[in-house]
């Protein structure tokens, strides 16, 4: 069976390339769903961003690490080890360091994310509930998973700089997946945690990204190593 990932977009994505944003302002991305569905065309663009400003994808400051931590309540039993690889599989392809900071029982919802661009908080991965997270409330039985980002912006002289700053994502206890392989736990961590690295949806079903994960795709392919480079650490740094 198929599984569909959901078509949701940050929800400043679609803002022209001479946007801007005021100084230090808070941004959300929309939730992105994992859910179940049907294949469709291999044709169109490898892949895409989730957030463009002056026609530059917003991302990580890939010179700063990247922290993160994990939610052991609720947890698949061998969850962790797939999140831990998958998330070297993320740093080797965009060349960011990511700290581990140790777990947590806090559910990953939208309160996690900072408020201003003065804090930071770690990444936030783990299974949870739609009673817990209002990530996965009134989603649809089949979702999988749900990511949200948080970045902010300052514009000097008529130029914005922005980055992001913190990343949540709920994977949901209630479904069924095997650990690793096509269609497993590992490419939906894979997936979503490109979501958190700033990546949209590939309209080619030949990647990882595309909004269905096909079955024999085990491993992020060229147009999801293109974008994820285009949002790591050869893309320079980044200042606020």
């Amino acid at each position: 069976m198929m599984r569909r990932i959901a078509l949701v977009l940050a929800a400043l994505a679609l803002l022209s390339a001479g946007s801007t944003t005021a100084a230090g302002q808070r941004h959300l991305s929309d939730p992105d769903a994992v859910t179940t569905g049907s294949t469709s065309s291999a044709t169109g663009s490898s892949y895409t961003f989730e957030t463009l400003l002056q026609g530059r994808p917003v991302r990580w400051d890939p010179c700063t690490a990247i922290h993160w931590r994990y939610r052991t309540t609720g947890q698949v039993v061998g969850g962790f080890t797939q999140v831990v690889k998958a998330i070297a599989r993320i740093s080797k392809a965009t060349g960011t360091t990511w700290v581990y900071d140790g777990a947590v029982s806090t559910a990953p919802t939208s309160g996690w994310l900072p408020k201003t661009s003065a804090t930071r908080q770690p990444v936030l991965i783990g299974w949870t509930t739609a009673a817990h997270s209002d990530l996965l409330r009134g989603q649809s039985p089949g979702v999988l998973g749900v990511t949200r980002t948080a970045w902010f912006g300052v514009t000097r002289s008529g130029t914005t700089t922005a980055a992001i700053r913190d990343a949540v994502i709920a994977l949901n206890q209630a479904a069924h997946l095997p650990l690793s392989g096509a269609v497993s736990w590992y490419t939906v961590i894979l997936h979503e945690l490109s979501h958190a690295m700033g990546l949209g949806h590939a309209s080619s079903a030949k990647q990882l990204m595309y909004p269905v994960i096909q079955p024999g795709l085990r491993d992020l392919q060229a147009g999801d190593l293109a974008g994820l480079s285009r949002v790591g650490r050869g893309e320079g740094c980044i200042q606020l």
